[in-house]
């Protein structure tokens, strides 16, 4: 009702504030779909505030992340979740896994003496031998068998979400990663290894 009082004078903006927050999941997400559908067909620029990552990437064509009263970055969802601008960007959009790292190049770091391809996100250029911190999408890394040359660890959580699970990998350091995988890949106290699959790996200085 209070949606449809407000396109009621053909605004040509629309602001929304958390206008989905009340709402039970399955509503939520049909509601979602609708309002994306009727602010397109009516031609008009909506501006929706929202807490929820899932409400933001549904429906807007445009993101803008704030933390802290800063803008962090400004781009499509994919933009976001593919080249995320800052470390805050790449922690907070979906899953990630920070790990301390050693800057090789703008494509290469060192892990715990094994060396990963990356994506170099932070400012300026990347200084060679400079600390910094890893930040990796579950879909980054995959398990495999556990030989020399790899990063080994056991599974202490295994999360199943149908087509794919999630991994807790724990490394003898205490490192714990996040892992994507087949629900078949591994049982929780399995010994397995850890490889980077040459996507959603990203670097950045400490700071940063």
């Amino acid at each position: 009702m209070a949606l449809a009082r407000a396109l009621a004078p053909e605004p040509s903006v629309l602001l929304l504030d958390e206008p989905l927050s009340n709402l039970d999941p399955a509503l939520r997400e049909r509601t979602r779909r609708e309002l994306r559908t009727l602010v397109h067909r009516l031609g008009i620029t909506a501006v929706v505030v929202t807490h929820e990552q899932e409400d933001a990437f549904d429906l807007g064509d445009r993101i803008a992340l704030l933390h802290n009263g800063h803008l962090e970055q400004l781009g499509t969802a994919d933009e976001l979740y593919a080249t995320p601008d800052t470390s805050f960007v790449a922690a907070f959009i979906g899953r990630a896994s920070e790990v301390p790292a050693t800057v090789l190049s703008e494509h290469e770091a060192r892990v715990q003496e094994l060396t990963w391809p990356v994506r170099w996100g932070g400012p300026g250029v990347a200084a060679p031998g400079a600390a910094a911190k890893l930040l990796a999408r579950p879909e980054g890394l995959t398990i495999t068998d556990p030989q020399p040359g790899r990063m080994t660890g056991t599974v202490v959580n295994r999360r199943f979400t149908g087509a794919i699970a999630y991994f807790s990998v724990e490394t003898s350091e205490g490192l714990v990663l996040e892992v994507a995988g087949s629900p078949a890949a591994a049982r929780e106290g399995d010994t397995v290894g850890v490889e980077p699959t040459g996507i959603g790996l990203h670097l950045y200085p400490v700071a940063g």
